[in-house]
């Protein structure tokens, strides 16, 4: 199945649209169009991409930030590395481990919406 007839962005990457006629590329170009209109005058704007996915990372990663600090500030260790009131508890520790993927997934989160909206 070929690609019908019709104006297509020009294979050369310049700023224009191209004939192709069904089965080659003619020498007919005309200069790239802007979007069209909504009634009312209105233009279609491209959608920015991956604002949502930032802030979900952002927030995700905060949490997690949140949770490690708050699980280490139950843990009271001294100087010489014993631990004081009863120690840290399983739940410290899994908090802390928490908080630390939590960051992590919202970093990739970031960094993955950060290049998706290149």
């Amino acid at each position: 199945m070929s690609t019908p007839a019709g104006w297509y962005p020009d294979p050369s990457s310049a700023p224009q649209t191209r004939y192709w006629d069904g089965d080659v590329w003619t020498d007919q170009t005309r200069p790239f169009e802007p979007p069209a209109a909504l009634p009312g005058g209105k233009q279609i704007s491209p959608k920015k991409r991956g604002n949502g996915w930032i802030r979900a990372g952002m927030i995700v990663g905060g949490l997690g930030v949140i949770f490690a600090i708050l699980a280490a500030g139950t843990t009271h260790v001294d100087a010489y590395g014993n631990s004081v009131q009863g120690g840290p508890t399983l739940g410290t520790f899994l908090l802390i481990i928490l908080g630390v993927l939590l960051a992590g997934i919202g970093f990739c989160i970031r960094i993955l919406a950060a290049v998706e909206k290149r």
